[in-house]
Order: C-alpha cells, then structure tokens, then sequence
C-alpha cells in the first residue's frame, strides 16, 4: 500500500471538503460530514479532515500511479475552488 499526506493551512477547510466531495460524487463513492470526508477512487482513496486551521489528506492505494492520480484530481480540483486564496500543497509519500 502507498500512502501520501498532506496539510494545507486553510481556514476554510470544511467548506473545501464539501465542495470536493459534492463533486466528486458525480464520477465517484463519497462521503462527508463538517468535519470530514472520504472519496473512493478506481484506483485508491482519500481520507479528508478539517481542522479550524487546516485541511489534512491522507492518500492511500496499491500502487505509486494511483498516488500521483489523486493527487492530480485533488489539487486541480482544490485549486479551483480556492481561487480566493492561494494553497501551498505539499505532499509527504510514505
């Protein structure tokens, strides 16, 4: 199992979390709630919390290419709803 994190300040991490996940589930299984937030993709997950500070995302799937796919989808995605701020998104692969 690949794994990758990240945490982005944000003081609007719940908002993002919903918007996310409200559009992924359209394409794909999601789940959330204020706080959190979960998307199953074909090929690997993502685990989402929000903290009054940050938002936190915790990647998992089989291989290193389903990694970098998830990441792809959720940076685009992230930084087109937070076109108010600028993010600074830096991931740590375990």
């Amino acid at each position: 199992m690949k794994i990758s994190k990240s945490t982005i300040s944000t003081k609007a991490a719940s908002s993002y979390i919903g918007k996310l996940c409200r559009h992924f589930r359209h394409k794909i299984e999601t789940e959330y709630t204020a706080t959190s937030g979960l998307a199953t993709f074909p090929f690997g997950i993502c685990e989402m919390s929000a903290t009054p500070e940050h938002l936190l995302f915790n990647i998992s799937a089989s291989t290193p290419e389903g990694v970098e796919k998830i990441k792809g989808v959720l940076e685009r995605h992230l930084v087109k709803f937070a076109y108010k701020e600028v993010l600074n998104i830096q991931w740590q692969d375990e």
